[in-house]
């Protein structure tokens, strides 16, 4: 179990803290004592945390954004990446602007991110990284190519950074949800779909918020002092490989 006052003092940036999943993490790591930065670009009126309206795509935005706070703070402890978009559109009609974009948030968005909290992390011998993929990354769907594209290559950076990491104390890891109770899928997906993707779900629901960021804590915590590289997949058992 999470050891008491773990998170106190620790230094955290949530990117796509204003959504469901990362503000939920943001609030549960405030809640147990670190200092959360939230980075988004929807404007925050919590003022529990430090809000930095940010393009996670933009590379001067995204390393101003990490030194400052870095140097404010004196360190940076914790990254966990939860920007994201999701919009489906189906192949035939996926224009190149649609493409560049969601790669550009989901996926250079997080190498953007990774990098800058790295710089701090690796001097200072400490680190956890936590990168939300999808398990659209191994199973795809239909409209959604280029969605699946960009949290595919997201296993492949987590992965790579793990390995390079991981002698300097810095543990990467990623949590793939399956479809979950949320804003982003509810922009596009009627109340009528959302609940009948619960039928391929041996759990019998679709995923909330807490199932995620449960497995988020779990992978910032020393009780996953020896997890790296890993996808832990939250998914009611809808994939099992």
């Amino acid at each position: 179990m999470t050891q008491p006052n773990e998170h106190q003092g620790r230094v955290a940036i949530i990117t796509g803290g204003n959504g469901a999943i990362g503000g939920a993490i943001a609030r549960r790591l405030h809640d147990e004592g670190a200092t959360v930065h939230v980075l988004d670009l929807k404007p925050s009126h919590a003022s529990a945390w430090s809000f930095h309206t940010v393009d996670v795509a933009n590379e001067s935005a995204v390393d101003t954004t990490f030194d400052a706070i870095g140097k404010t703070a004196g360190n940076i402890d914790y990254l966990a990446c939860c920007a994201g978009i999701y919009r489906p559109v189906p192949f035939l009609e996926l224009t190149l602007e649609d493409w560049h974009r969601t790669i550009q948030i989901n996926l250079t968005g997080y190498f953007l991110c990774c990098r800058a909290a790295l710089r701090f992390m690796r001097p200072q011998k400490f680190g956890r990284i936590v990168i939300f993929s999808s398990m659209a990354a191994r199973t795809g769907g239909a409209q959604v190519a280029h969605y699946a594209a960009s949290k595919g290559g997201i296993l492949g950076l987590a992965r790579s950074l793990a390995i390079e990491s991981a002698a300097e104390n810095i543990r990467v890891n990623t949590v793939s949800p399956v479809i979950t109770d949320t804003p982003m899928p509810r922009a596009v997906l009627s109340d009528e779909v959302m609940l009948s993707r619960k039928s391929r779900i041996p759990l019998g629901r679709i995923g909330d918020v807490k199932d995620m960021t449960e497995a988020c804590m779990f992978l910032l915590s020393d009780d996953s002092s020896y997890v790296l590289g890993q996808d832990i997949r939250v998914n009611g058992g809808s994939t099992l490989w």
